[in-house]
């Protein structure tokens, strides 16, 4: 009888009718990008997390800045792109212990770069960072801001010296340099760190399935912040 209520057990678990799950991503290699097949470290993380669910996460690629428009309109259940401004809505999945350090880079000189050297500055960055007070204090202290679509574009735009600094992550910087072949070591960071971005996801709790997905993501012990 003991074997006969496991088996059952394991038949109403793995009958449990698959269920796609839309998850919104940017293009950020090597964490995200629809140019692999594994769409990147971030995407084999979160794939990872939902390996022994029903739940199955359906990623699309979308421009970072129409992004925030869909976010904002509140038409999206699991994103890797942050809400602008997160609300008790939203919930925070950190899918690992790392964080990717950013800093600022520059061309390369002899000179030591502390990243402090910020007046009448233009910086190159992505519109995802949801503590935005770093990107304030660039502007507090004299610089002007650049938005890009890709951290590809930002090396191409201080390759071409219409910026001065991007605000980015080494991983991106070596992953952006070996798709316009240049070498990423004539590119210099900076000595300061200025924000540890973590490797997440985020759940709109108003979406049909975030139940679901919360419940999952909670018996697999993954570290959930609300706001």
């Amino acid at each position: 009888m003991y074997r006969i209520i496991i088996g059952l057990l394991c038949c109403s678990i793995f009958a449990s009718p698959a269920q796609d799950i839309d998850v919104i991503a940017f293009e950020y290699p090597p964490y995200l990008t629809q140019h692999s097949a594994d769409q990147g470290e971030a995407v084999v993380l979160l794939q990872r997390a939902f390996a022994y669910s029903a739940l199955i996460p359906q990623v699309s690629f979308i421009n970072s800045r129409a992004g925030q428009n869909h976010l904002a309109n509140n038409e999206w259940c699991l994103s890797f792109l942050p809400p602008q401004k997160p609300t008790k809505q939203h919930l925070q999945i950190i899918l690992d212990d790392t964080t990717i350090p950013l800093t600022l880079f520059r061309l390369a000189e002899p000179q030591v770069f502390i990243g402090n050297e910020l007046a009448d500055k233009v910086i190159a960055h992505l519109p995802i960072a949801v503590d935005d007070r770093k990107i304030r204090s660039f502007t507090g202290s004299g610089a002007t801001l650049k938005l890009v679509d890709t951290i590809e574009q930002g090396v191409s735009l201080l390759l071409a010296q219409q910026v001065d600094y991007i605000y980015s992550d080494q991983e991106a910087i070596n992953a952006a340099s070996q798709t316009l072949n240049f070498p990423a070591i004539l590119l210099q960071d900076s000595a300061m760190v200025f924000y540890q971005f973590p490797i997440a996801v985020w759940l709109n709790t108003q979406c049909t399935s975030a139940a679901a997905i919360e419940s999952h993501l909670r018996q697999q012990q993954y570290s959930i912040h609300s706001f």
